[in-house]
């Protein structure tokens, strides 16, 4: 059993709203009774709106069911020194979407979480991300027969920005143009059409490239989280989350 698939049994039994009832979640999620025992018992991955009610339904992150936080709840801006009570993380359950908001609007950086809810909850359009979108970069939908990734927009936040030193579309779109490495451009474009297809595309990356024009390397180890989003009128884009490991 994989790490999903463990912590989201953990998880469903230690919810106080559940107890472990598998046929509770499963019709909470709009499923057969018989749904979340299959996928425990199969090791089936859910679809990622799935997997983001699951999220929501047991209370926990979405980073930590899919095994890339060790922290069940979303608690990067409260710091404690012990844990909380249960009517203190009811509480915290309750506003917990209206603090992360805050959060965003305060300028910290959001969450893969913050995306993949807004995604879902806006029906994947762009206006729904809000000052999210600072964190993030755009790219055309690619097609199949589409020679490039084609730059629309440079979050001034965004890692690309912060690795390059200034938020430039053309200083982005230039060091994808002159990547050297044949196979990292195919794998890029090949990951960036997956998504534009529908699929969000959550993973870890390690990039060690030249920078182009300059003599040092560039060396990241970061998530990266693509997602197909609706822009102004209707336009298809690929938006770019990613977040350094540390």
């Amino acid at each position: 059993m994989g790490v999903f698939h463990t912590r989201l049994g953990e998880a469903l039994d230690a919810s106080p709203h559940y107890r472990g009832n598998r046929a509770k979640l499963s019709r909470a999620l709009g499923m057969s009774p018989n749904y979340i025992s299959t996928m425990l018992s199969t090791g089936a991955n859910p679809n990622w709106d799935v997997a983001v009610r699951m999220a929501h339904e047991l209370r926990v992150s979405l980073s930590y069911l899919g095994g890339l936080s060790d922290h069940p709840y979303d608690m990067s801006d409260m710091a404690t020194t012990s844990p909380l009570s249960g009517p203190a993380m009811d509480f915290f359950d309750k506003i917990s979407s209206s603090l992360r908001q805050a959060a965003i609007l305060r300028g910290e950086e959001p969450t893969i979480d913050d995306f993949m809810l807004r995604w879902y909850k806006y029906g994947q359009h762009l206006a729904g991300f809000g000052p999210a979108l600072d964190w993030a970069d755009l790219y055309l939908a690619p097609a199949p027969g589409d020679a490039r990734l084609v730059v629309h927009a440079v979050g001034g936040k965004s890692l690309a920005a912060r690795t390059l030193g200034r938020s430039d579309v053309r200083a982005l779109q230039y060091a994808l143009d002159h990547v050297q490495d044949a196979d990292l451009r195919a794998r890029l474009f090949r990951a960036y059409l997956e998504a534009a297809r529908g699929t969000p595309m959550l993973s870890q990356e390690h990039l060690d490239v030249q920078a182009p024009g300059h003599a040092e390397r560039i060396r990241l180890d970061y998530t990266r989280l693509l997602l197909p989003v609706i822009g102004e009128g209707g336009q298809g884009l690929v938006l770019n989350f990613s977040k350094p490991l540390r």
